[in-house]
This record gives C-alpha cells, structure tokens and sequence, in this order.
C-alpha cells in the first residue's frame, strides 16, 4: 500500500551472510538510513570475512559485525545530523552471518530472525518494541497486543542516537536448517503458524517459499512493506576453497 519502499536487503552467498533493514516508518527518510545500513555491511563485511578465513582469528565473526554495525549507525547519524531533511531517521537491522559450522546473529529493531528446525519454527530474536516491553511486564495481554496502536514503535534503532547496543546470538548450524529474516511487513500481516506452515512445506523451494510469504501479507492487507531473505543449509561440513555452496539463499522484495 505504501508507495515509498523504506526496506533493504542483500544475500550474499559467496560469503555467507544476508541482511533486512526496515527504514523508521514516519521517520525521515528512513530508505536512506536503511540503505546506509544495508551497504555498509555489504562492501565491508566481505573484506572483514576475508581476513578471517585467511587466519585472521580476531576479532571474531561477531565481534566485527557489531563493529561494522556500528559503523553504520555513527554513518546514520552524521547523515541525519548534517542534513535537515534525513532529522531523526532510523532503521531496524537484522544480519544473519556464518562462519564454519556456526552462524552469528545481530539485530537492533523489530525486524526478526527464525529458524525451521525439524518443522518447528523458532523466533529467535527479540523485538526492540514498546509493545514487546509492555507484554513482558504485564500491562497488556497478547491479544490486546495484536490490535494496540504501538504495534510500530520501536524503541531501539539504528542511527537515532551516536551509540546504540547490538543483540547478538550464536547459532550451531544442522543440516536442513532454513532461516527467515524480514521486515515488520511480513510478521504484522500473517501468523508465525503460517509462515511455519508455508516453510515447512516449500523449504526445497525457496523461491517460492518466499513468493507465498509476500503473496500471503499482501492478501492479508500488506499495510507496510514486505521483506524476506530465506538461507536453507544443506551441510553443515566445513567449506572448502572458501567456496559456500552448501548453501542455497533466495532473495524476495
């Protein structure tokens, strides 16, 4: 419904790692704070993932992931503060990043990670949300939730202040794991029960996959915009010849 696409994202295969950024929706500006975001990362972390498999055991995956993430943050920022019309954006961040038979995950915001495992889908970040805060403490049920006017606020992003804090979560990698990032588009519009319903039955296709995520939010409404990166893994043996084709990624926008 939006005319404006506020969302980034890249998949990388060659280097193993896939990003979604959901720019501040009535924010300034906020496909330029996540386009920021989303190329900071895609031209740095491939020298940093370089160095590393070359032997360059520090820092480690995450630790200049968090790092270049806050690159882009202090990017965001000065971008905002220097030009009146970029005043106050933001962005979400999700970044799913592997190395060996792990995988780091980083994310500011409420633009989520999940993994299908064994037919189980697992949230496995946690909303930077004023909603999510509110349910956690009490003050409203679940199904109030799903109908509060706070919905989109967020209380964590990129670019809003000169620091700001990363969630980080290492993952050990299986063999038939598929992983979902998106943006609040998705996850506003359809339960997790269909999405887990959808990847578990299209996880060999992830083209598709991701044809019905976005066909799905759409025919529910698509109040907001809509996007999903799928990263199935296909062995969790160690690359060879710094090649990864073990794995199998699809990009939707």
């Amino acid at each position: 419904m939006r005319a404006l696409n506020e969302d980034a994202v890249v998949v990388d295969v060659e280097y193993g790692f896939a990003v979604v950024a959901d720019g501040m929706g009535g924010h300034n500006a906020g496909e330029i704070a996540s386009r920021i975001a989303v190329d900071t990362l895609r031209e740095r972390l491939p020298i940093k993932i370089q160095q590393f498999r070359a032997g360059a055991r520090q820092p480690r995956p995450h630790q200049f992931a968090e790092q270049l993430i806050g690159e882009a943050n202090r990017a965001i920022y000065s971008t905002a503060a220097g030009h009146a019309n970029c005043k106050g954006m933001g962005t979400t961040i999700a970044l799913w990043l592997m190395h060996g038979e792990h995988a780091a995950l980083l994310h500011i915001g409420d633009s989520r990670i999940y993994r299908l495992r064994n037919g189980q889908l697992q949230q496995l970040t946690r909303d930077d949300s004023l909603l999510r805060d509110q349910v956690e403490s009490g003050l409203i049920s679940a199904n109030e939730a799903a109908t509060s006017h706070n919905r989109h606020f967020v209380t964590r992003a990129l670019g809003l202040e000169l620091q700001t804090a990363v969630h980080i979560h290492e993952e050990a990698l299986r063999a038939g794991d598929l992983y979902l990032l998106c943006s609040d588009g998705l996850t506003d519009m359809v339960e997790d029960s269909d999405i887990e319903l959808i990847l578990d039955q299209l996880k060999t296709n992830l083209e598709l996959a991701a044809q019905h995520l976005i066909q799905l939010a759409n025919d529910y409404g698509g109040a907001d915009n809509i996007s999903v990166a799928l990263v199935r893994v296909l062995d969790t043996a160690q690359e060879k010849s710094g090649l990864l084709g073990r794995l199998l990624s699809w990009l939707k926008r």
